[in-house]
């Protein structure tokens, strides 16, 4: 067979029938073989683009086929397109989808909250979790968190607050029964500055 002057629909007759089509470890693909293939006499050099890729990246990205995994990324279940984009591998992008784990804005790394590098989380402050205060309770300041001033001071615990985003009404006196000051929503995650 001469290829000269053919560019384009391979697949019309390398479909496993009329000639060799994909072999059983090519790459999971929607995509016309001239999209990676450019060259006639070889199907060696491919450039491939991961435009119109349809199945998972682990399908190819297995360390066996393609590059998979290194033996330092971060330990987890997740598939890797729930980090990463096939048009730039980093930065790695992934937003907390669970109320109890919110985003804690691009200023945070995963590995900040994720010490040993998997996706469980060794708390700080195991009784507190999964609240702000199972790894911010040694931030916690008393004396900024007013709760009543009459007859005397008192101040809110870590416990009371554990949650930060909760509300922290400063009352008239002791009993509680009337809000001084409303404070809701006085930190958020994404803010910082605890």
């Amino acid at each position: 067979m001469n290829h000269t002057g053919i560019i384009a629909n391979c697949a019309s007759c390398h479909n496993g029938k009329i000639a060799i089509g994909k072999p059983t470890n090519h790459i999971i693909t929607k995509a016309s073989c001239e999209t990676c293939h450019k060259s006639t006499v070889t199907f060696a050099g491919a450039r491939f683009s991961h435009t119109d890729v349809t199945a998972p990246c682990a399908s190819c990205h297995n360390g066996i086929m393609a590059l998979g995994k290194s033996p330092k990324h971060f330990v987890t279940t997740l598939p890797c397109e729930t980090c990463h984009r096939t048009v730039m591998w980093t930065p790695v992008i992934y937003r907390h989808t669970s109320p109890a784990f919110v985003n804690h804005g691009a200023a945070v790394s995963c590995t900040s909250c994720h010490t040993s590098n998997s996706q469980t989380i060794p708390w700080k402050f195991p009784a507190f979790q999964p609240d702000c205060a199972a790894c911010h309770a040694d931030k916690y300041r008393p004396m900024s968190h007013l709760k009543f001033g009459r007859p005397m001071q008192v101040y809110y615990t870590v416990m009371e607050l554990r949650d930060c985003a909760g509300a922290c009404h400063i009352y008239t006196d002791h009993t509680q029964r009337t809000i001084l000051t409303r404070r809701t929503g006085a930190h958020r995650a994404s803010g910082g500055g605890w």
